[in-house]
């Protein structure tokens, strides 16, 4: 049995929220055995990982992230072909950037059950990825949201078992949608309340987690009173609910950055600059401020960054966190939301933290995050599993790496067909 020991700089202990010295991670067969001071470190040690004063921290989790597409509409060949090629690239810049697990919240086929299957066998390098495939949404919603249509509560359910039985681990629904072609004042029901009741229970029955799509408060507050897991992105969230979600423990993954003026001007292009005004105060302030209001009533919330091109930038993520500080969360909360926090929105307890028994997906990065995130985009070695599967220790090596990750860049222009067909 092969031990490995990662010493050489401090080790984030998530229960405590902070920092520890002078101690070393401790991995055997694929998981985490001990936390312990590294003058413990045996004689005759050979395998020993040099952190060389980086910070160790766990495996990042991106929670709202598509490897592949995203939901909606039906797939066609080439759809199937340019998304396999999409997802292999962009597994394998998710994980070099640190990113070690995904919550896949949405794919125009299943074929990402077999893209999370190969990723998991080892064929393709990439983060462990949780899926859902094809979201479950009414006849009514427009293209750019149908996937798998159910209408009534009887198709709600069959629809539930139907992709959990094609190898969802998840189950996502989308409820609502703002519209853009009303300047962003009519917000559209796609399910009403009683099929997301039958959605959610038919769900947890076959013991998957429940997430949504939703945009409005009304089908915001359908959903937690269903006992819904996880709100997506949420953007009108008033103070009633924000306290009912903390009490339930409902999950937010707010994607904050994903849905900014800047980033639907500057780097989507799905806005004009003199639609940016309204759509300011129509949907980014008013999703801000349901993030604020979610962090002061103690609500959950787990980091998912929403990418907006098929292969996005390497730092969405820490975009994301970025966001959430900037909207008055804590470095160390923002940390915790990318780790701890997003396991438990995964419904996955043996991920997120460096504790024993966890699988042992750490990363080193180059700096303190908690007082300066930039340093999650500075990935000097990435473990997934006990395996080492980037190691950027190198000074070489890293800088080429860093310098892309500071750029900013997609590493391709292409969005979602569908986002502007409406019909």
């Amino acid at each position: 049995m092969t031990i490995q020991f990662v010493l050489g700089g401090p080790i984030l202990d998530s229960d405590s929220r902070s920092f520890v010295h002078d101690h070393m991670v401790v991995v055997q067969d694929g998981c985490f055995t001990a936390v312990e001071p590294a003058s413990q470190l045996p004689s005759d040690a050979r395998n020993i990982i040099d952190a060389d004063g980086g910070h160790i921290i766990p495996g990042l989790i991106d929670s709202h992230f598509h490897l592949m597409s995203r939901s909606g509409v039906e797939a066609d060949a080439k759809l199937i072909t340019t998304s396999v090629v999409d997802g292999v690239i962009t597994a394998r810049r998710a994980i070099e950037s640190g990113v070690t697990t995904v919550r896949d919240p949405g794919c125009k086929h299943r074929g990402i059950h077999a893209f999370r299957d190969e990723i998991a066998a080892g064929r393709v390098l990439g983060p462990r990825a949780f899926t859902a495939g094809p979201n479950i949404v009414g006849r009514g919603a427009p293209i750019d949201w149908r996937n798998h249509f159910a209408d009534g509560t009887d198709e709600v359910r069959r629809a539930v078992r139907e992709e959990r039985l094609a190898g969802a681990d998840l189950i996502k629904l989308v409820l609502s949608h703002t519209t853009g072609d009303s300047d962003w004042t009519t917000c559209l029901r796609y399910l009403n309340d009683e099929e997301i009741a039958t959605a959610v229970a038919e769900a947890h029955l076959l013991g998957a987690r429940v997430g949504c799509h939703c945009e409005g408060l009304d089908a915001a507050r359908a959903a937690v009173n269903a006992g819904i897991d996880v709100i997506d992105h949420g953007l009108a969230l008033d103070e009633a609910l924000v306290t009912q979600m903390a009490d339930q423990g409902t999950y937010y993954v707010p994607t904050l950055w994903a849905f900014s003026t800047n980033t639907h001007l500057s780097i989507g292009k799905t806005i004009t600059e003199d639609r940016a005004a309204v759509y300011e105060e129509r949907i980014a302030r008013v999703h801000k401020e349901s993030v604020q209001r979610a962090m002061a009533a103690g609500v959950h919330i787990a980091a998912g960054s929403d990418p907006i091109h098929w292969i996005p930038a390497r730092d969405v993520l820490v975009c994301e966190l970025e966001a959430l500080v900037g909207a008055g969360m804590a470095k160390i909360d923002a940390l915790l939301a990318a780790t701890k926090v997003a396991a438990a929105a995964i419904g996955a307890p043996n991920i997120g933290s460096i504790s024993a028994g966890n699988l042992a997906d750490l990363v080193i990065v180059d700096g303190d995050p908690t007082s300066d995130l930039r340093a999650l985009a500075r990935p000097r070695l990435v473990m997934k599993d006990g395996n080492v599967v980037v190691d950027l220790r190198d000074e070489r090596t890293s800088a080429q790496l860093w310098a892309e990750i500071a750029t900013g860049q997609p590493a391709s222009d292409r969005q979602p067909e569908i986002w502007l067909a409406r019909n």
